[in-house]
């Protein structure tokens, strides 16, 4: 890493995550030479380190395949899904038309992608996945940085953004190891990240939430919403929590992909069956049902039968490649489900009752969940959940296996609010001049309910808004130069 100085120059980014080394990159390439990234801790990369893909539309990756993604179509499907409320459709429609020609950008810099279906039938398809997941395209921005000698400042926490008389920004107090020190600048980007750390906020933005989620994020912090915030910025009163389910303690991905099987039962700790298990397949959706049971409990039922079927047609979340083999999945599940009940997450039982006292349900209960749930399978009808037919299969083949499930608190998205240029405004709805902001620490582009018609789009936004508040501070930093 690079070693600070004091007078850091034209532009300084608070935060080291996917959007902060993206705008790093892109600022350098717009003719930006004096650029520094601040970083809290002391590696980067955030929560995109452990990201899996991002959105795009019309990107070369889809054009080489043949696939229609036409942005103004996803751009209906994105504003029909939120009910154009929580969202700023101009800094949605930026994203989206932003998507594609950053696929192409990264490309050009030697990474790769694959197109997966984040659930069966979506079209089209748009999550894009680096070849290395989050952390590989992590690493190509930040070896682009140090190439380009953009200054990576680790440990350190950006604690005060300076205005000037004429309310411009015109500096920051960074902490560094304990040290105060002041960095001028005429140019800032706040791309700190997700507050899924903050029980202040949590409790603020999500009074209703219940405990009982796993964090399997970064316990960020937002303190880019506190810098914005004493810096004259208005804050948004609404923001989207980011979760999942249901989704097992390990990250095992034979079990995740089991519990997320439509032919697998769901019930809840009193051995209650609560909604149609095909929602596995909308995870950020089936999670809000799970969150509704008595201590946000699930399991996933499943008997030997339904186990085989689950090895024949293996992963149901992506296209089948050469890793998908039967055999390959009969093996990776027997492990995690020899794993999983070596740790107590999974119950191997030849009765229901095992299950039952397992689950700590009443053994008729389930019994009858059970009973009821065969008979919609052999009826080809559920007559409770209308789950599709091709999902019915009953459960009479033991061994029999309980899945202890959880949600999981992957991010939090929303904070600062931008335009579709990126500039933070102010509470007249003003831009702070030479103040920008990208990331989930912003506002306007994602419903109450993370879209899964735009799947991957919080790791994608990321990149994107990095990408166009740098352009735009690009443009302001030179501007004010002649």
């Amino acid at each position: 890493m690079n070693e600070p100085k004091k007078d850091a120059g034209q532009l300084i980014i608070i935060g080291g995550g996917g959007a902060g080394l993206a705008a790093a990159v892109e600022a350098s390439e717009k003719g930006i030479s004096d650029i520094t990234v601040i970083e809290k801790r002391s590696t980067l990369g955030g929560t995109s380190a452990i990201a899996g893909g991002i959105f795009a539309c019309e990107s070369p990756v889809q054009t080489r395949l043949g696939i229609v993604s036409n942005r103004d179509h996803l751009f209906k499907k994105a504003v029909d899904w939120a009910h154009w409320s929580n969202i700023n459709p101009p800094v949605l429609r930026a994203f989206i038309n932003k998507s594609g020609e950053t696929i192409q950008w990264l490309e050009d810099k030697g990474l790769e992608f694959e197109l997966i279906t984040f659930y069966p039938g979506q079209n089209p398809p748009v999550q894009h996945n680096p070849r290395g997941f989050g952390v590989a395209l992590i690493r190509l921005l930040q070896n682009e940085c140090l190439k380009k000698g953009v200054r990576l400042l680790p440990n350190s926490t950006a604690k005060k953004i300076i205005r000037g008389d004429n309310g411009a920004v015109e500096g920051i107090e960074v902490d560094i190891e304990g040290k105060l020190t002041g960095f001028s600048c005429r140019s800032t980007v706040i791309a700190t990240g997700g507050f899924a750390g903050n029980k202040e906020l949590m409790r603020r933005y999500f009074p209703n939430l219940k405990d009982g989620m796993i964090l399997s994020g970064v316990p960020l912090d937002g303190d880019g919403i506190y810098l914005a915030a004493q810096a004259g910025a208005a804050i948004e009163n609404v923001a989207t929590i980011l979760k999942e389910g249901p989704r097992f303690h390990m990250h095992l991905w034979p079990l995740m992909a089991l519990e997320r099987n439509a032919v697998t039962l769901w019930v809840n700790k009193r051995g209650e069956r609560f909604t149609d298990e095909s929602t596995g397949y909308h995870i950020f959706e089936s999670a809000n049902a799970i969150m509704r049971q008595p201590g946000m409990a699930c399991f996933t039922l499943l008997d030997s039968s339904v186990r085989r079927y689950f090895e024949e047609h293996g992963r149901k979340l992506r296209a089948p490649t050469d890793k998908d083999s039967s055999s390959l999945i009969r093996e990776e599940l027997e492990k995690g489900l020899r794993e999983g009940a070596k740790k107590g997450g999974v119950k191997i039982a030849d009765t229901w009752e095992e299950i039952a006292s397992w689950i700590g349900a009443e053994s008729h209960t389930l019994t009858e969940t059970i009973i009821r749930y065969n008979e919609h399978c052999q009826q080809g009808y559920d007559a409770t959940f209308t789950k599709d037919r091709e999902y019915l299969l009953p459960l009479i083949e033991p061994p029999f296996y309980a899945v202890r499930d959880i949600v999981a608190l992957l991010d939090t998205i929303g904070g600062i609010r931008i335009d579709e240029r990126m500039r933070v405004m102010d509470k007249e709805d003003k831009a702070v001049p030479g103040l920008y902001a990208a990331g989930v620490v912003t506002s306007g582009w994602e419903s109450e309910i993370y879209c899964s018609e735009l799947s991957a789009s919080a790791f994608g936004f990321a990149i994107n808004s990095g990408r166009i508040a740098a352009e735009n501070a690009a443009m302001y930093l030179l501007s004010s130069n002649k």
